[in-house]
């Protein structure tokens, strides 16, 4: 490329973190979509080995579990159940965002093109920060588990798919509570990431302030539960039946979900033709690779801060990934669990 080499695209990225230090740029940390990320490379491993194309499935095998009832006898023709095996098959998403630049602008602006570039690509990161942790919250509260054994300090709602918890006897209890009825669905022994709407949060910070103050920007942990604030809970939990205002929040035992994330073998090798480039760079906030594509074409830019006889730069930026939560053979079931107030 004439104007924006790779190199360019590799030295803005560095710099972007610097930048959102200011007010206008800022974002929040995706904490849930980091939640994800632990796990792209143990619940299904070398999957980028196997998935060469957009089109190509990728499948993974599960032992199923086989429940019986135990007997009580011995028998000399005893004949026995045959174990089993599922497959689970992700389902791939693609996420991009693109910009427009000219190769003339900087004649009529206090920044040059370095910088004008810098300042785009910022944008463009922010918005997969923002835009991934979406559809991380999206999809979490969309898989939580529709089949969960309560016991006597909730109440399963088999309607909205969540453990109603009295607040003005057990507010101080919940999260106990909550691990409880987490151990009765036979995920003891783990730790667990409990992802709060805001009201929550709240509530459940003071109680661990109650201690040593332990709070960390948007998560904090105590008793082998971490916790992260997930604005986006209260419109959904405002939009079930039962309406939850009082505090909702979803429980992820760890280990249990995962993001898988591919671009095709042009953008990671990269190409350079008369015609575009391809090529890749590594997403600062999240480490992961990307796709990047451009391509010039020559256009007026007097509307866009250039000149009549100017060039313009084409920029989109992407990656594939699937989200995806560890399956359970009983229809409807996931590890993800949800609890409310009321």
């Amino acid at each position: 490329m004439a104007n924006f080499d790779l190199s360019n695209y590799v030295k803005a990225q560095t710099k972007v973190l610097t930048d959102f230090s200011s007010a206008e740029m800022r974002f929040r940390q995706p904490e849930l979509f980091k939640l994800y990320l632990r796990n792209r490379d143990i619940m299904t491993p070398n999957y980028k080995e196997v998935k060469k194309s957009t089109q190509r499935a990728v499948e993974s095998d599960y032992f199923l579990r086989q429940s019986r009832v135990l007997g009580s006898t011995i028998e000399h023709n005893h004949a026995g159940a045959q174990g089993d095996s599922g497959v689970i098959t992700p389902t791939w998403s693609l996420y991009s965002d693109k910009y427009s630049s000219w190769l003339k602008r900087p004649n009529n602006s206090i920044y040059d093109m370095a910088e004008l570039h810098f300042s785009e690509m910022s944008n463009v990161i922010a918005n997969f920060t923002e835009g991934l942790e979406s559809a991380a919250s999206d999809y979490t509260f969309a898989n939580r588990t529709q089949v969960s054994t309560a016991y006597s300090d909730t109440a399963w709602d088999a309607t909205d798919f969540v453990h109603k918890i009295t607040e003005s006897t057990n507010k101080d209890g919940a999260v106990n509570i909550t691990k409880l009825t987490m151990d009765v669905n036979k995920y003891q022994g783990k730790n667990y990431t409990i992802v709060c709407d805001p009201v929550s949060f709240r509530k459940f910070e003071a109680q661990a302030n109650q201690g040593t103050g332990n709070s960390v920007n948007t998560s904090f942990q105590f008793s082998g539960v971490s916790f992260i604030l997930d604005p986006d809970l209260s419109a959904d939990a405002a939009g079930l039946v039962g309406n939850y205002t009082a505090g909702f929040w979803l429980v992820i035992p760890d280990g249990y979900v995962s993001f898988l994330d591919w671009i095709e073998p042009q953008y990671v090798q990269g190409v350079n033709s008369k015609e575009a480039t391809f090529g890749s760079i590594i997403n600062p906030i999240d480490s992961l690779q990307y796709g990047l594509h451009t391509y010039e074409e020559r256009a007026d830019g007097t509307a866009f801060g250039g000149y009549a006889q100017d060039l313009k730069i084409e920029t989109q930026i992407h990656i594939q990934g699937a989200f995806e939560v560890a399956p359970l053979s009983v229809a409807n079931a996931t590890p993800i669990t949800a609890f409310a107030f009321v």
